[in-house]
């Protein structure tokens, strides 16, 4: 469900619901009783048109006094620690290259930033991971494939475009059963020691088939499919954004793939440069084709966020000894880690005492404990620091109070700089900044060959006052199948659309589904990601599926088995036959364009977290009718009308079948409420009218 959604949302009552004309309606009646001899009700009367007035200032009185309830129910969350959901960083890869001849390293930390432009400040972004930059450059991609009319042949081609530097990436990627692909990578000049790469794919490898991986290396004399193997193997769901640190061997040799490959041929132009090649494998050992869609290898590239770490500890101020002291951060909101064990560990508090002061760290948690402890709680949305009252004069209090005269300061932490302005095209981040130590790396150039996303900038408060009842309700406790969806959306800004399934009863409907198990005691959550409108069957990546199942187990009772699950995508087939006016064909109306705008109208339409009745998404279980795909889909007035439309079901895009028999196209698709739709087959027919 979106952010929007008023399940569980409670409105603030009227204290008096009296409109003008209830008002005038009720005056009226009174005259019966206090003026007999008034009779005359024309609009024109002048006691009718003092009636009106005074209703009019009644209204305005009624107005204000309704506005009470609103500004207690938001005093009442003010009271509860409710607050606005803070702003979101922008996340993204940055890519690095060095102009000297030996490697660079690139601690955790190191910022990089745009172009300054008048009037706005450049948007930062920081490294997450360590990196150490190699002296040479991923400049090709070639993918070899076996030839369809001989199996001992392997043809190869070059989509260097798609998945190397800010290429434009998604490369479907069909794995035969029993197959064996290889994507060759080539550098421009070798390296000693070991080869950091990240590939990313944008649909994430399937439950089933999953094929295997191995990664090797280019040696004289050997071919692609003998090359030796290097680094650990591993499955095609080990793939997806992680990184792999690949030992190079000592005899690792270039090679011209035109001249150095034997029984090796090209689908398109030859390649005929030398290259370093490291190659990836990937085996279907299954009986069904292996699926997956490549976006691009990254190559000295870290994961960035435009979440700052301050340079330099941060004096938050003296101790005066008093109880429940709170001290505010400079920066807010901290940057919160996708770690749930220890979501801001990047905050370190500590107390000084003496001079020149004696630093100790104090710990953070959740609650203050009875009792003495040198701990504090925090409030990352609003940073600031809360310690205890416990004293030598206050032993039943909680959590030590630092001593009076000490300082406190925060000596590192890590805050959201910018939300939605960091979400920046690819290309943009190309002004290297410094490292944690202050200092400006030489030499040193960077880019982000990938747009960066998910930056989000702070709630509205409107959404705020929709979103407390839910947040009221679950406690950060997960008992209900609400409970579940909704915690499942607060475990990442990146999940849109979230459902927690019930069991199914153990007689009637299967309990398996879909791929599903439902039995009694299993609760089973779907989630959705918004991967852009060009993504049609959004898929949660595996870190997405292990953040949300982490932050749901912490939170669910202790008897239920809960499992985290990807979407199952129900395409839906969709036939449209359209007349176009003999007028508007006259006038230049060019029937094509019609068809391809109804094409691209029924895929915006049945895009699972851009299309929808509201062009909000679909929600998992919503049905499909034929009536709002006619809203969407209509071409204006001039141009024509739509002579037929129906939907119907296609086949399902996930194992395990489904509960209903197959219906032939109507009005209507019944969907299972573990299904989402998306866009199937289309047909559409345009033609002019007589």
């Amino acid at each position: 469900m979106t952010g929007r959604s008023d399940r569980g949302r409670i409105t603030p009552p009227d204290l008096d619901d009296r409109t003008w004309q209830d008002l005038v309606s009720q005056m009226l009646a009174l005259r019966t009783t206090y003026a007999p001899q008034w009779t005359d009700e024309r609009p024109s009367d002048i006691g009718v048109t003092l009636v009106e007035l005074f209703a009019w200032l009644g209204e305005g009185v009624i107005y204000r006094l309704n506005q009470v309830p609103e500004k207690n129910y938001i005093a009442f969350l003010d009271l509860m620690g409710i607050t606005r959901d803070p702003a979101t960083p922008a996340a993204t890869q940055l890519t690095f290259g060095t102009t000297g001849p030996t490697p660079a390293d690139i601690p955790a930390g190191t910022q990089a930033h745009t172009l300054p432009v008048e009037g706005d400040a450049p948007v930062v972004f920081e490294t997450d991971e360590d990196l150490t930059v190699l002296p040479t450059s991923l400049t090709a991609a070639l993918l070899l494939t076996p030839d369809p009319d001989d199996d001992s042949r392997l043809l190869y081609a070059d989509v260097s475009a798609d998945l190397v530097g800010t290429g434009t990436g998604r490369h479907p990627l069909v794995v035969s059963p029993h197959r064996t692909v290889h994507l060759c990578l080539g550098f421009d000049g070798p390296v000693t020691g070991k080869v950091g790469l990240r590939p990313r794919l944008f649909r994430p490898a399937p439950d089933t088939p999953v094929g295997t991986v191995t990664w090797a290396a280019s040696v004289a004399g050997s071919q692609p499919g003998d090359w030796p193997a290097i680094g650990p193997s591993g499955s095609t769901k080990d793939l997806h954004d992680r990184h792999m640190s690949l030992p190079v061997p000592a005899q690792w040799a270039a090679q011209n793939p035109e001249a150095d490959w034997q029984d090796v041929g090209a689908t398109d132009a030859p390649f005929d440069a030398p290259r370093f090649w490291l190659g990836l494998r990937i085996a279907n050992p299954g009986d069904a084709p292996l699926e997956l869609g490549l976006d691009r290898v990254l190559f000295n590239s870290a994961p960035a966020h435009t979440a700052l770490t301050i340079r330099s500890p941060e004096m938050l101020g003296d101790s005066d000894g008093t109880p429940f002291q709170v001290f505010a951060l400079r920066h807010r909101p901290l940057y919160r880690r996708r770690d749930a064990e220890a979501p801001y560990a990047d905050l370190e508090v500590q107390v000084g005492q003496g001079t020149p002061p004696v630093w100790e760290t104090w710990q953070l948690v959740p609650e203050l404990l009875p009792g003495p402890g040198k701990v504090y709680r925090l409030n990352p949305v609003t940073g600031e620091i809360s310690f205890g009252s416990h004293d030598e004069r206050d032993s039943e209090g909680h959590g030590s109070v630092p001593p009076p005269g000490s300082l406190i300061r925060a000596r590192t932490y890590r805050h959201v700089a910018s939300g939605a302005a960091g979400n920046l095209p690819a290309g943009q981040v190309v002004v290297a900044g410094t490292k944690p130590d202050g200092t400006v790396p030489a030499g040193l150039v960077v880019t982000n060959p990938t747009p960066a996303h998910d930056g989000i900038d702070e709630e509205p408060t409107e959404d705020t006052l929709r979103r407390a009842p839910e947040q009221l309700k679950t406690r950060d406790r997960a008992i209900t199948a609400d409970d579940f969806a909704y915690l499942a959306r607060e475990a990442s800004s990146e999940v849109r659309i979230s459902r927690c399934l019930t069991p199914c009863p153990p007689l009637g409907e299967p309990w398996t589904f879909g791929g599903i198990d439902r039995a009694p005691g299993n609760v089973s959550v779907i989630v959705v990601p918004d991967q852009g409108s060009e993504v049609a069957q959004p898929e949660p990546p595996p870190e997405l599926i292990d953040t949300v199942r982490a932050y749901l187990d912490a939170r669910r009772d202790l008897t239920v088995r809960l499992f985290v699950h990807r979407p199952r995508y129900l395409p839906i087939v969709t036939e449209v036959s359209v007349r176009v006016w003999r007028e508007a064909v006259l006038a230049g109306v060019d029937l094509t364009e019609v068809h391809d705008d109804m094409q691209r109208k029924i895929g915006a339409f049945l895009h699972p977290t851009r299309g929808g009745p509201d062009g909000r998404g679909w929600q998992v279980g919503q049905p499909v009718f034929s009536s709002d795909l006619f809203r969407a889909v209509m071409p204006a007035e001039t141009v024509g009308y739509i002579e037929q439309i129906s939907v119907a079901p296609g086949t399902p895009a996930y194992p395990g079948g489904r509960p209903f028999p197959q219906p032939s196209p109507g009005a209507s698709v019944q969907v299972a409420d573990y299904e989402l739709v998306c866009a199937g087959p289309a047909t559409v027919t345009v033609e002019q009218t007589v």
